[in-house]
């Protein structure tokens, strides 16, 4: 899975390479929202994570100077605390990733240049070892932002970005021989601040 995120990357940005387009990189780190799981089994009180750290690496290509098309991937993992009476150490941890594809438009040429954006694409939600239930979801994502240049080629950037995705969330945590407890919930919606560099290549 993580070969088909990089390669998406990779191939987003070939045929601009061809055309000789302008092309930014932008690694970022960030904080996203934290969640609740509810348990399927009746007795079972909700899975709850706090806000967590994320780090992500997206792909522009510029169509004209003020707009442009993008790719990035984004991970986080959310360590989730659980009834310890039911699973002993009480804790489960779920990676949530988006690999999304859209555009962005910043007008202006300032010194912080403001710009909004809009995705859509994959969420996909993997357990830790010891328990499982990977799934995949459609989501789609909103961005407000700007860029405050330090370079001729080089720029910090901060982003706010709301996340929806539209299929159920699942895992599955083992407690014991032959015991399993389902989690899940319905959509999952995440709003996440990040801030990183934009570099030209």
């Amino acid at each position: 899975m993580r070969r088909f995120f990089v390669a998406a990357l990779l191939v987003t940005a070939l045929p601009a390479a061809a055309a000789e387009r302008r092309i930014e990189l932008i690694p970022m780190f960030g904080v996203r929202g934290g969640a609740d799981l509810a348990a399927d089994e009746p007795g079972v009180a909700p899975a709850t994570a706090d806000p967590s750290m994320s780090f992500g690496l997206g792909v522009e290509v510029f169509v004209r100077p003020d707009a442009w098309f993008e790719a990035f991937f984004d991970r986080q993992t959310l360590e989730f605390e659980a009834d310890p009476s039911v699973f002993g150490t009480g804790r489960f941890d779920l990676t949530v990733d988006y690999l999304q594809f859209g555009g962005g438009y910043q007008p202006g040429t300032g010194s912080v240049r403001p710009y909004v954006a809009a995705a859509v694409g994959l969420t996909r939600y993997g357990a830790s070892p010891g328990e499982s239930g990977t799934s995949l979801g459609l989501s789609g994502s909103l961005a407000g932002g700007f860029d405050v240049p330090i370079g001729s080629r080089v720029a910090f950037r901060f982003e706010a970005r709301g996340y929806a995705t539209f299929e159920d969330a699942a895992v599955a945590v083992t407690c014991g021989p032959g015991c399993v407890v389902r989690f899940g919930s319905n959509g999952w919606y995440q709003i996440a601040g990040r801030a990183g560099l934009t570099i030209r290549l």
